[in-house]
C-alpha cells in the first residue's frame, strides 16, 4: 500500500492522532491554474505537475502532508484562449491567506508554498508576507517557479531556448512524465518569440499571450520527450526533499545562530 500524503485522504481520527503525536510537522501547499497551454496540452499542467512533485516529495519525508491544490489562479494574461478560469489577484491572495491561516490554527507552522503558475507569483508573495506579519513564529518557504530549478542542470538536455516557454519543450516534457495520455504531440507547434526585444534578466515584458503566440503555447513543444520530463521531476523533487530535510534539521529556523 502506497504511503498516504494528501491531507484530504486521511480520516479525522488519523489526523488527530498524527497531530497529538507530533507526526505532522509541515505542509506543502499547491497553487495552479486552468488555462490553455497550446493545442497539444491539457489545460491543467500548472496543477497536475506541482501536485505530482509534492506527492513524490512527501512520500520521501516523515512529517510532511500535502494540502489539496488550488486548480485556479490569476490568469488574466492567458485568458484569450478558451477555457481559462481566472481569479482576480485579490481572490488568489485571500484564498492563499485562508489556507495558511487554517494550517497555523492547528499548529502546522512550517509551510512550503509550491507554485505552478507564473501569474500567481506576486499574489502568493503578498499572501505569505501578510500571514507572516501576523504569525511571526510561522516559517514560510516560497518556491515561486519550480521550472527555474531545472534550468541550470538541464541546459544540455533541452534543444531550444533552454526548454523554457508556456507549454514549451520543458513544460510539455514534464506533463508527459506526469500523464502522457493527456498530451497530443501531433498538435504541437513551435512558437518561438524570435521577434521579441531581448531585455535581459533585469526587465520583464508585461504581455498578453496573443501578442506572442497563435496557439496559446510559447517555445518549442515539438522537442518534448517523456524522458526529459522524468529528469525534470527528479531534479525538482530531490531539491525540495533536501530543502525540507535541511529545514527540519534546523527546526525550521532560517538563521543557524538561533
Amino acid at each position: 500500500m502506497m504511503k498516504k500524503v494528501f491531507l484530504n485522504e486521511f480520516t479525522g481520527r488519523e489526523i488527530k492522532e498524527m497531530l497529538d503525536n507530533g507526526k505532522i510537522d509541515s505542509a506543502i501547499t499547491i497553487f495552479g491554474a486552468c488555462e490553455s497551454h497550446g493545442w497539444h496540452n491539457p489545460l491543467g499542467p500548472d496543477i497536475f505537475v506541482p501536485t505530482e512533485i509534492a506527492k513524490r516529495v512527501a512520500e520521501r519525508l516523515d512529517k510532511t502532508v500535502v494540502v489539496p491544490g488550488i486548480p485556479f489562479g490569476t490568469s488574466i494574461h492567458y485568458d484569450h484562449f478558451p477555457l481559462t478560469i481566472s481569479f482576480d489577484y485579490s481572490t488568489t491572495i485571500k484564498v492563499a491567506e485562508d489556507i495558511f491561516k487554517s494550517l497555523i490554527k492547528y499548529g502546522i507552522k512550517h509551510i512550503l508554498i509550491l507554485n505552478g503558475h507564473d501569474g500567481n507569483i506576486p499574489a502568493l508573495e503578498v499572501a505569505a508576507r501578510n500571514v507572516k506579519q501576523i504569525h511571526k513564529d510561522a516559517s514560510i518557504i516560497y518556491v515561486p517557479a519550480w521550472w527555474e530549478i531545472t534550468g541550470e542542470k538541464m541546459k544540455n538536455d533541452f534543444e531550444v531556448w533552454d526548454g523554457l516557454g508556456h507549454g514549451g519543450e520543458g513544460e510539455t516534457s514534464i506533463m508527459m512524465a506526469v500523464n502522457e495520455d493527456l498530451v497530443n504531440l501531433e498538435d504541437a507547434e513551435c512558437q518561438m518569440p524570435h521577434d521579441m526585444i531581448n531585455l535581459s534578466n533585469h526587465s520583464s515584458v508585461i504581455f498578453d499571450i496573443t501578442e506572442i503566440t497563435t496557439t496559446g503555447a510559447i517555445g518549442d513543444p515539438t522537442k518534448a520527450t517523456k524522458e526529459k520530463g522524468e529528469k525534470m521531476l527528479s531534479i525538482v523533487v530531490d531539491y525540495l526533499v533536501n530543502l525540507i530535510n535541511t529545514l527540519e534539521e534546523n527546526n525550521w529556523n532560517y538563521d543557524y545562530k538561533k
